[in-house]
């Protein structure tokens, strides 16, 4: 039997885990938004225009590589927590597809600007449409499946033996985030400090994923 799987590496996943929180970090220090109201959001996108587009680009290609990143870090600590890690990893999937969709609402944001309508006016449609029955959904997925995912993605780190520290700190990133949404870039660089330790044990240890992992694996033999 084939045991090939679609899921990435270890090494795969290391880069992953370094390369989505970058560009998350990214988006969070040049984004020209600043966490103010709707309406001051949508008066920053008119006047940069061209680096609002370019930063929610790069961090919605960093959303969709996530997806592998968080599904091949679950599946490093499957054999030390497997129903735990595959229901965070595919929680994980769930946020990150919801965060996908909720970004629509940037989209409006920037086609409000374009189509002339007023801040007032255009922050009225974007609220709306947040709290309404089709994206509000999206939203309590993307918040409440990351704050679930990650918190569950850490407890089984922590079991297969990953660094705790980086543990403890990929599952404050959702709260710190929620916390002070005027200041991403915190809860961001905490969220790249975590996953990067993390993916430099799994490069470190690509064939059993971590140092835990390893040592059990020579017992058993």
């Amino acid at each position: 039997m084939s045991t090939t799987s679609i899921l990435p590496g270890p090494r795969a996943t290391a880069a992953l885990l370094v390369i989505a929180p970058l560009g998350a970090l990214l988006e969070a220090g040049f984004s020209p938004l600043r966490g103010g109201s709707t309406a001051d959001d949508v008066q920053h996108i008119a006047a940069h225009q061209p680096l609002f587009v370019a930063t929610v680009l790069v961090g919605l290609t960093s959303t969709l590589l996530f997806i592998p990143a968080f599904l091949g870090l679950a599946d490093a600590c499957r054999t030390a927590s497997p129903r735990l890690a595959g229901f965070a990893g595919w929680v994980m999937v769930g946020a990150m597809c919801g965060f996908v969709a909720v970004r629509t609402l940037q989209s409006v944001e920037l086609q409000s600007v374009r189509e002339g309508l007023t801040p007032a006016v255009a922050a009225r449609l974007v609220d709306h449409a947040g709290f309404g029955p089709i994206v509000a959904p999206l939203l309590v997925l993307f918040l409440g499946g990351a704050l679930i995912g990650l918190v569950c993605l850490a407890i089984a780190a922590w079991r297969a033996g990953f660094p705790r520290a980086a543990c403890v700190l990929l599952a404050l990133f959702q709260i710190v985030d929620l916390a002070i949404p005027a200041r991403p870039v915190i809860s961001h660089l905490i969220l790249l400090v975590a996953l990067t330790w993390l993916a430099m044990t799994l490069w470190t240890h690509p064939g059993t994923a971590s140092p835990r992992a390893e040592a059990m694996h020579a017992a058993a033999v």
